[in-house]
């Protein structure tokens, strides 16, 4: 997938397109930072975190000082669900794309490491705004 089929399908309503604009974050502005996979429900959850803020935030973010901007995307009826190993690299090197039939293929890492599945559906599940710290 390319930078721009990863900001169209965020950049959907139903995604982070209200709080952006319709122009989500850009792949290279985000870190995957979370990944849980529950098998009872099967599905995956993982969690982004951007520097880039919304630029149409909810009113209840105006009480509180932030500058970085996470959410978590629930993938749902996941099949092909292979672990290949797991590091820095492989959560450097994420891919989302919309896939036939409305399902959605999901790649973190390259083709022989790392996490990779297909989903039926994929869902905002949760946001969140906090201020951190600029020291490293």
């Amino acid at each position: 997938m390319g930078a721009s089929e990863w900001q169209r399908i965020l950049g959907d309503p139903s995604m982070l397109g209200e709080l952006y604009g319709g122009r989500s974050p850009a792949l290279d502005e985000c870190e995957l930072f979370y990944v849980h996979a529950d098998e009872r429900d099967n599905s995956v959850t993982v969690g982004f975190d951007t520097a880039r803020v919304p630029s149409y935030p909810r009113s209840e973010w105006g009480e509180v000082a932030y500058n970085r901007f996470e959410f978590y995307l629930l993938f749902s009826d996941v099949t092909g669900f292979q672990v290949n190993g797991w590091g820095m690299r492989e959560a450097r090197d994420f891919d989302i794309a919309a896939a036939p039939g409305g399902a959605v293929e999901a790649s973190f890492g390259d083709a022989g490491t790392g996490i990779h599945f297909m989903a039926s559906s994929m869902r905002l599940a949760r946001t969140r705004v906090y201020l951190a710290s600029d020291v490293p």
